[in-house]
């Protein structure tokens, strides 16, 4: 399997994650992600939500908590360190003035998962 694929569609890249099959429903997964010839990385944490797939950054933007280790309600992940909030499909909290985490978009390509390698340059490409 190839870890980063042309989306000849939309023109952009896309990296393998995990097959389909690896996250059962309600269930998340951590993968660590090295871009700019691996002199960085990001860790995100992939979600399976009634069968659509969303990737959130991993850290909670209070103290760095392991997001995919949080109680999933919905599409809503609470932090296991402090109790923050975010929605996995958009990264943004559940109520007014909260601080947001990174979201990324993903895609299936038969049973693959893959995640947007465009976004996550948007996102960190600055860093």
């Amino acid at each position: 399997m190839e870890t980063l694929v042309d989306d000849k569609i939309n023109g952009n890249k896309l990296r393998y994650l995990c097959r389909v099959c690896e996250i059962p429903q309600g269930k998340s997964k951590t993968f660590t992600i090295a871009y700019d010839n691996d002199t960085m990385k990001i860790e995100i944490a992939l979600f399976n939500i009634e069968g659509k797939f969303y990737a959130i950054s991993n850290r909670c933007a209070h103290e760095g908590g392991p997001l995919s280790e949080g109680v999933l309600e919905g599409h809503i992940v609470t932090c296991p360190w402090h109790g923050w909030k975010y929605s996995v499909i958009d990264g943004k909290p559940p109520h007014e003035g909260g601080d947001s985490v990174s979201s990324y978009e993903t895609k299936v390509i038969g049973n693959w998962i893959y995640v947007n390698s465009n976004s996550l340059m948007r996102r960190y490409g600055s860093r």
